[in-house]
């Protein structure tokens, strides 16, 4: 006969996200981004996929000051596999043509080295792209600032555009004055 016991039988139920699709892995990192923006910013409007907005590809767009002050931008790289530093590189110079002050880009932490030379500084010196490391733990994501990001100048026409869009969106995430 098998032994009696009157310990209780616990269970812990540990989600996998090793089996997300990479798009729902992408979509976790861009919520992720944009609260850490929300979190860094004074009064910040942010804006998860602005897409339609005519600003190219921008995963994360924030407005500090309620919308009138500087812009952040992100870009957002779910990764699979370690990159090389040359599609490393493209996709800091993607990142530099966005319409914005301030030029950032997410990728995770685990597998991608930034030691490297990446060119993330304007050809001018005038602004230098932000590197966010992703880290991917249990049920949670981690966003932290790896390489400070430095103004760029922002186009008349840039400047034009963001604009309209402000005008016309409503923020996903904002604080309430």
């Amino acid at each position: 006969m098998g032994k009696t016991t009157n310990e209780a039988v616990t269970n812990i139920v540990t989600p996998k996200t090793t089996d997300l699709s990479v798009r729902m892995r992408h979509g976790r990192a861009v919520n992720a981004v944009a609260d850490y923006l929300r979190s860094q910013l004074r009064v910040p409007n942010v804006y998860i996929d602005p897409s339609g907005a005519g600003l190219g590809r921008v995963d994360v767009l924030a407005a500090d000051a309620a919308g009138s002050g500087d812009i952040h931008a992100v870009e957002v790289k779910v990764l699979t596999r370690p990159t090389l530093t040359k599609e490393m590189r493209l996709w800091v110079e993607t990142a530099k043509g966005l319409p914005a002050h301030f030029k950032y880009l997410a990728i995770p932490k685990n597998i991608t080295n930034i030691g490297a030379d990446l060119g993330l500084f304007s050809p001018d010196g005038i602004g230098r792209v932000g590197i966010l490391l992703i880290t991917e733990s249990r049920d949670q994501l981690k966003v932290e600032l790896a390489i400070n990001p430095e103004r760029f100048r922002l186009d008349a026409s840039e400047s034009v555009q963001i604009e309209r869009f402000l005008n016309r969106a409503q923020p996903d995430m904002y604080v309430r004055l």
